[in-house]
């Protein structure tokens, strides 16, 4: 008689496994593969809100977004003062160490909330040529992404050489993979490559993007870098996003996004789908803003409203043409209010990624720092 495990044995089993393991166990047989792709599909759906403060390096995770959970919330992750969250990934936090006294380029290290196990990442070669002004330091951490490329089951860290001061040229990125031998690489980017680091660097689904502006400053082009064959491509930012706009890039369940904020206060959401980008949330009310870099979780939409106040939108049964439209007396359903720092309420105090409690061990990437 043929035996087999469980299924519910053989979840738990994979969700312990790293996903470069789960990759290779994806090719035992069909079975197998159904039912990794099922357990990845299941963890982006229960992605949990991340909130991040970036005054005093706390994230914390909203396990609930319905209703009865009154805005609950549990600290996740304590860091240093001057630690800044660069990124989520598969339950992994990619933190930078902005501290004055740190290396240039700063300290960066993954985290695992769930296992705390920590890993330190070798430091930036010829960091003080790439980040611009030492006065900039505290900035960091706006030049790294952190993301996970699904086919190949790598962890890859990224540093886009830019400046808040310019918008400089670069003709390499430094790419690092996690492993035994971890270690930084230039990777050619092509002649006269640039960024606009106030759009924001952002890893969605394997690639990292970034936005650069033409020499005219005529238009604006988003940098797509695929993490598993390291070669850029260059496609059009949506065509309704004005150059005076501010603007940052956004994910959107799994999928890369765009918000637009215009001078008169209204905020617009694009979200590229099949090569196109499709116009999907609006909001008129200039007291409201959307949150970065992820604003969809579960059924809603998210919207900042005070500096410590979320509230959600829901978004259900939507077809591919529809379009979420929040006006001046639609407030939507407190989801989160934060407490203890009056100053969040002038400033951007909080940032939303999404995550994923795993038990991967980190000791598997560890290398001599």
């Amino acid at each position: 008689m043929k035996r087999s495990l469980p299924k519910v044995v053989l979840v738990h089993i994979l969700r312990r496994l790293p996903p470069s393991a789960q990759c290779r166990a994806s090719l035992v047989c069909r079975l197998w593969r159904k039912i990794i792709g099922e357990v990845t599909k299941e963890m982006q759906i229960r992605a949990k809100l991340l909130l991040w403060n970036t005054r005093s390096a706390v994230a914390y995770v909203m396990d609930d977004l319905s209703p009865s959970s009154a805005g609950s919330r549990r600290e996740l992750w304590r860091g240093g003062t001057n630690q800044q969250l660069v990124g989520t990934s598969n339950g992994l936090l990619c933190l930078c160490d902005n501290s004055c006294g740190s290396r240039p380029g700063g300290d960066v290290t993954l985290v695992n909330p769930a296992t705390r196990e920590t890993l330190a990442i070798p430091p930036l070669p010829h960091a003080g040529e790439l980040v611009g002004h030492h006065r900039e330091a505290t900035r960091w951490d706006k030049a790294y992404s952190f993301g996970f490329h699904p086919t190949t089951g790598r962890y890859k860290v990224v540093h886009v050489p830019c400046s808040f001061d310019w918008v400089c040229k670069f003709d390499a990125v430094y790419v690092l993979t996690l492993g035994k031998e971890a270690s930084w690489r230039k990777v050619p980017a092509g002649p006269g490559t640039s960024c606009n680091l106030d759009a924001g660097i952002v890893s969605v689904d394997g690639v990292t993007h970034w936005v650069t502006v033409t020499d005219d400053g005529a238009a604006t082009r988003v940098v797509s870098f695929d993490l598993g064959g390291e070669l850029l491509t260059f496609s059009p930012t949506p065509r309704k996003l004005g150059l005076t706009d501010d603007y940052n890039l956004t994910e959107v369940r799994g999928r890369l996004g765009v918000v637009g904020r215009k001078p008169s206060g209204t905020r617009d959401a694009w979200v590229l789908e099949k090569g196109r980008w499709i116009h999907r949330f609006r909001v008129k009310s200039r007291w409201q803003d959307i949150p970065r870099p992820n604003f969809a979780f579960g059924d809603y939409y998210l919207l900042k409203r005070e500096g410590t106040k979320l509230y959600g939108h829901r978004i259900l049964d939507w077809r591919w043409y529809d379009m979420v439209e929040v006006g001046y007396g639609d407030q939507g359903m407190l989801v989160a209010k934060m407490t203890g720092d009056n100053t969040c309420y002038f400033y951007d105090c909080y940032h939303t990624f999404a995550y994923v409690s795993t038990l991967e061990p980190l000791n598997i990437y560890s290398t001599k720092v």
